[in-house]
């Protein structure tokens, strides 16, 4: 009985104690773990925490190229090697690079006006300029290149986009691109070139040709570092393959022409074509400016132009509107575009149809005082005949 009673309070007895002498209390076994979990888990999160306040306290490192961009003579010579393309695509590449270079809004015109020129003012001279078949006859030679490449010519900023256009790239009245060597000795040079973006080409005249004046050195072979092409100079005559005649006319005269009381469409002679040959692409150019309006049609914002609200009296001229300003071939294009779209209506007359009518030019937004635009010119201003006799 004693053997029994003590078996039995050891199995009854037994798996308690061996519970709680190998792994303690059972209950608290679970909850022990997990809480030594949660722990270890505060514990990261402050670490890391740490961490990234230590990372964030600490300088990051600097860029090469930005700390170059910051300073101001480095960039002037980084810029000076960059076409627009190129900063554009510079100023894509972050925003730590857009913030350096454009802090505020007048920064990117001032970084505009240092790039080097494009040249898309000469390729697109070369697009829209024809050279006629006399060029490929006789032994011609074309001067057609960016100041950025040769370095002679002169670099400044459009007055439109302000981008940096150098002078074969903007706009002229007269170019003088295309030269061919003389003969004999005593001959002297032919010059040829465009007016404008005109396709057609024209011979031009130095003024030894016509022994204008002889006092002036003579005209030489444009070529790089020496000397550059003769724009807006000289005398232009009939476009090579026109069998029309005309007078020769001296660009002087007709850059300074007021256009806001004079024409180009009279002729000199019953016998030279209406307007002249030699001026018909000048002609075309400066007639395309015109919209005629009834006082009850003209545009609100015309008298606007001036403080006294009313229409001035146009007083442009070619050199007024294409040489006193730097134009690049872009802007021009995109101007004479518009102009084209501008009140459309009214090139020919009022869209009224009204006869009393106004001439406005489009260029200044002024009044332009001929009444037609076929009446001739003062022999003064259309013929050479007696300047050259």
């Amino acid at each position: 009985m004693a053997l029994r009673s003590i078996d039995s309070q050891m199995l009854g007895n037994g798996p308690t104690l061996s519970c709680e002498s190998q792994h303690g209390e059972c209950g608290e076994t679970t909850p022990s773990r997990l809480l030594k979990r949660q722990r270890s888990s505060d514990k990261m999160q402050e670490k890391r925490k740490k961490s990234r306040q230590d990372s964030a306290a600490e300088p990051a490192p600097s860029c090469p190229l930005l700390v170059a961009l910051r300073e101001y003579g480095l960039l002037e010579n980084v810029l000076s090697c960059l076409c627009p393309d190129d900063l554009l695509a510079l100023l894509l590449c972050s925003k730590s690079i857009y913030q350096t270079l454009v802090p505020q809004p007048g920064s990117l015109e001032n970084l505009l006006g240092k790039l080097r020129c494009s040249g898309k003012g000469v390729r697109i001279r070369r697009e829209r300029h024809v050279k006629s078949s006399f060029f490929y006859a006789y032994e011609c030679s074309e001067y057609v290149e960016c100041g950025a490449i040769d370095g002679v010519a002169e670099s400044r900023p459009c007055t439109n986009c302000k981008v940096t256009t150098c002078n074969e790239c903007r706009i002229h009245c007269v170019y003088q691109s295309i030269f061919e060597k003389p003969c004999e000795d005593d001959e002297l040079p032919n010059y040829s070139g465009f007016i404008l973006l005109s396709p057609s080409e024209i011979p031009i005249l130095s003024p030894h040709h016509l022994k204008d004046n002889l006092t002036t050195p003579q005209w030489q072979a444009p070529s790089p570092a020496t000397s550059a092409p003769y724009h807006d100079q000289g005398f232009i005559d009939v476009p090579l393959e026109e069998e029309s005649f005309g007078p020769p006319e001296c660009v002087d005269d007709f850059l300074d022409l007021n256009l806001g009381t004079c024409t180009f469409a009279g002729s000199v002679a019953s016998n030279v074509a209406h307007p002249s040959p030699v001026l018909r692409s000048l002609y075309q150019t400066t007639e395309g400016r015109k919209r005629r309006f009834c006082n009850n049609h003209l545009p609100s914002g015309i008298p606007k132009q001036r403080k006294d609200l009313s229409v001035h009296q146009c007083q442009c001229s070619l050199r007024s509107r294409f040489l006193d300003r730097w134009l690049c071939l872009r802007c021009y294009e995109n101007e004479d575009t518009t102009l084209r779209k501008t009140y459309v209506d009214h090139v020919a007359q009022c869209c009224c149809g009204s006869t009393h009518v106004r001439e406005i030019c489009m260029w200044c937004f002024g009044e332009i005082s001929q009444p037609h635009t076929e009446e001739a010119q003062p022999d003064s201003e259309n013929s050479l005949d007696e300047r050259s006799a």
